[in-house]
């Protein structure tokens, strides 16, 4: 049987979108809806994953993608596997602090460019609302037309994609079904004609199906800490439900947690992965990774 890996791990993901422009432009025109537009992204330069902020004893975040246009407009690329209460917020601090880094001292305020945030979710949070794709801008209450441009967040849910059955498919609705079909388990009958038809999904098929060694093992170590951060996340959960009846016990169980943490980011760092992916699936920061 033909095996692919998932590409919502964080490896896949970055070997899709984080070193082949094409499909990063592809997917960046689809989630923002420029397929068709006069404005559509034609070419992009990779940055750092890190992005470092303004002003001294402020942490450092990872994220997934970043890149800007040839109208230098910057986009920030996250695939998050669970939702949690902070991550817009994140999501907001982050955009931010690329806003903040466009601005040169002297030049005028008008020449600073647009950051978008896009986020691929494959949880739900909008859990009212059947719709599935989010566009946040800054807006006036009561007149939703009138924005203040700069920042633009968009969120997409998997788990709410239902796929078509329809001859004409759009550009979004072929790769979050590309997202959501495509895993570990996945068989022949689930690559479907419409996915091999599009020359960019194709490719990014095909990059599912080989890892190299170090890939692998980072393949791995992202399922693990899945794991630990869902155990964690579920630790937190208990703790909220039983506070005031079993703080000594929920303690307790976060120091094992935390020391668990420690160990896997250790074995991690032996295994010789990247400081930057340690940082993002541990929490940890990058002085406290090399002091390990």
């Amino acid at each position: 049987m033909m095996q692919y890996y998932d590409p919502k791990t964080d490896v896949v993901f970055k070997k899709i979108f984080g070193a082949h422009k094409n499909l990063t432009i592809s997917l960046l025109n689809a989630v923002l809806k420029l397929e068709d537009s006069k404005n559509k992204i034609q070419d992009v330069e990779y940055l750092p994953s890190e992005i470092f902020p303004t002003t001294d004893g402020k942490r450092n975040n990872i994220v997934d993608v970043r890149c800007y246009d040839s109208n230098d407009d910057y986009f920030i690329v996250e695939m998050q596997m669970c939702w949690s209460a902070d991550f817009l917020r994140r999501v907001m601090y982050n955009s931010a602090k690329v806003y903040c880094s466009l601005y040169n001292k002297g030049e005028r305020y008008y020449k600073l460019k647009k950051v978008f945030a896009v986020n691929i979710l494959n949880d739900i949070y909008e859990k009212e609302d059947n719709d599935n794709y989010h566009r946040y801008t800054m807006s006036e209450v009561g007149h939703p037309d009138n924005v203040i441009k700069g920042i633009e967040i968009v969120c997409v849910e998997l788990p709410k994609f239902v796929p078509q059955n329809k001859g004409q498919k759009t550009l979004l609705e072929l790769w979050q079904q590309f997202l959501t079909s495509i895993n570990a388990r996945t068989g022949e009958e689930n690559v479907t004609d419409d996915l091999l038809e599009n020359k960019d999904v194709k490719e990014a098929l095909e990059l599912c199906r080989h890892l190299t060694e170090e890939e692998q093992r980072m393949f791995d170590s992202f399922w693990d800490m899945e794991f630990l951060r869902n155990n964690r996340d579920m630790t937190v959960r208990e703790v909220s439900r039983a506070e005031g009846r079993a703080e000594g016990r929920a303690e307790g169980r976060a120091e094992g947690r935390a020391e668990a943490l420690l160990e896997t980011a250790r074995s991690m760092k032996a295994d010789g992965l990247p400081i930057d992916v340690i940082a993002k699936y541990t929490g940890l920061t990058t002085s406290e990774i090399t002091s390990l």
